[in-house]
Order: structure tokens, then sequence, then C-alpha cells
């Protein structure tokens, strides 16, 4: 049997699969704010994980772990992650493999989101497509002649820091004007809390106020006509086909598919981006792509995550 593990800057997800990639089980708990509490809440997850089948640790070969950052794919190391600020050369395969026993194979979350949907999502259907996640941050994988590209490291494809506004945001990263600054989930809740106060009949003002508004509300007000969370998601939307018709440019991509936690506004956000996508990516390359949010976003990055842990244990063992 494998894990998958996908850590998220809110959430860690994982699955437990046999080398098929039948799900056995699946569950979650919230992101800690520390490196060494993150190691802690993996390792519990790995073990509620096994005893939900009721088999033993042990009965695990291999685990896969995606995680948000450019990451040293070879040693297991996470060089750097804005989303979790205390990862700086963080050995996070070698610290997991004495603590679980189990061997650990470490890659970027947006690339494991990436081979999920290549492996058994609707990835399946293309063989030049685009990852877009976006969650806390944005990621991105990319699939070119039915192959994961991933770059000398495995950190290819970090779109969220993509410079859409030289003179922009300051950025966690040390840039200015990345992309994730303008259109996360976290981009959105900083542009009611930055508008709130010329919106004050907006049915998000007392969320604001009392310090509850989410990512999640602001896209449930929208559905109901509010029209400062319509505009507030339009906006997120708009940067994020500005970002999309650069990676339409470069890759001519039969599709672009949305994870990660905002994909579920997708609704609201792809008509807004292939609107954009129009206007601003080259003919000829603009007119074919379709967009499409993932299969089961829930799922499909930690069931790839356990894909990568199932073809670099094999490798290994040959």
């Amino acid at each position: 049997m494998f894990v998958g593990i996908d850590i998220g800057g809110t959430n860690i997800k994982g699955i437990l699969t046999d080398k098929s990639g039948k799900i056995l089980s699946f569950r979650e708990t919230e992101t800690p704010d520390n490196s060494r509490d993150i190691d802690q809440a993996i390792f519990n997850l790995i073990e509620n994980l096994a005893t939900s089948v009721s088999v033993s640790k042990i009965d695990i070969e291999a685990a896969g772990i995606g995680a948000a950052g450019t990451i040293d794919r070879a040693k297991g190391t996470v060089i750097a992650s804005p989303n979790i600020p205390s990862w700086k050369n963080y050995p996070l395969s070698k610290n997991l493999e004495k603590k679980t026993g189990i061997r650990i194979f470490l890659e970027n979350d947006a690339t494991v989101a990436c081979v999920g949907g290549w492996w058994q999502g609707n990835g399946t259907k293309f063989k030049n497509w685009i990852m877009v996640t976006l969650g806390t941050g944005i990621g991105g994988g990319v699939v070119i002649d039915n192959k994961i590209y991933t770059g000398q490291s495995g950190s290819s494809m970090e779109i969220g820091h993509m410079t859409i506004n030289t003179d922009g945001r300051e950025c966690s990263c040390g840039n200015r004007g990345c992309l994730e600054q303008y259109a996360s989930a976290s981009a959105l809740v900083r542009y009611v809390k930055e508008n709130i106060n010329k919106n004050k009949n907006s049915s998000l003002y007392q969320y604001v106020k009392d310090g509850s508004v989410t990512a999640k509300i602001i896209h449930d007000e929208a559905l109901n006509k509010d029209d400062f969370a319509v505009e507030a998601m339009t906006d997120i939307a708009t940067y994020l086909g500005v970002g999309i018709a650069n990676l339409v440019n470069i890759f001519n991509p039969e599709a672009v598919i949305l994870g990660g936690g905002l994909s579920q506004a997708h609704k609201m956000i792809i008509p807004v981006v292939k609107n954009v996508v129009k206007e601003r990516a080259l003919s000829g390359l603009k007119e074919k792509v379709k967009y499409l949010p993932i299969k089961d976003q829930s799922k499909i990055p930690a069931l790839g995550a356990a894909k990568i842990a199932i073809d670099r244990y094999n490798f290994e063992n040959r």
C-alpha cells in the first residue's frame, strides 16, 4: 500500500491506496503553523489512514508528499515555501522517514495535483495541458506530449510567482507583483478587506468586521448576487486570466485545468478567464483551449502524491 499527502496552506490531506490507485482511505487535518507540528500532523495522518482500514504502518511501502514551494526532489528538501515560512532548506523527507519508518518521496504540491489529474482525473483526455492550483497561493503544473514536466530539481511552473505588475504588491517570496498577490484565495480576501469601507451595504461587511470572512464566504455571497462579492470575484478572475493568457502563449495547451480550493468557484471564474484570454492571447493559440475544474479536488492531489510514491518506489526497487 501507498500513501499520498497533499500539504496546503490551510489543510493537509492524506490518501491510502493500493498499487493500482484504488482509494482505501482518505483523511484530512488542519495545517499547523510550524514545521515540527506539520511533521507530527503528517505522522498522525498516516497512522489514522492505516488504522482506518485495520492495517499496520509496516504494510505501507512508501509515501509521496506534495509540499508548497521550491524543492530539491533528490534531497527531499523544501528550499523555501512562501506559504509556510518555517520551511527554509527544510529536510522534510529525512525528518518524516525517521519519524514514520516509511520511505518518503517529496514533490511540489502543484505537481502532485497535475500528476493526479494526469493519472485518474480529467487530464487523461489531453496530451498537452496546464494545471493551475488556486488556494492560499497559486501553483502550476504542465503536461507536454503526455509527460509531466518538472524541471531539473522538481520546482518548475511556479506560476504564482510570475510577475504581472512590476510595481505591484510585495510578495512573501521577496518579489513584487506576483500573480498570487492578485488572483489567489488570499488575494480575494485581501481585496474585500481593503475595499469593504466603500461597500458597507454589502452582506460581506459584517463578516469582515467580525474577522470571519473567507474566500468561500465571498464566493457564497457572490452566488447570492451581492454586488461587491461579485466585483471581488471578477477582480481576481481578471488577473488570473492575465496569467493564463501568458501560459497559453507559452505552451499552446489543449486545456487549462483549475485545481485548489478556489476552483470550486469555477462557474464564476472560468467565464471571466476565457474573456481575458480571448482579449490578450495570440490568435492561433487561444481558440481551441478548454477550461475545466479539476475532477474531485479534495482527493486528486493526494492521489497524485501516491502515484509519485508508487513510481519512485518501484524505480528504486526494480
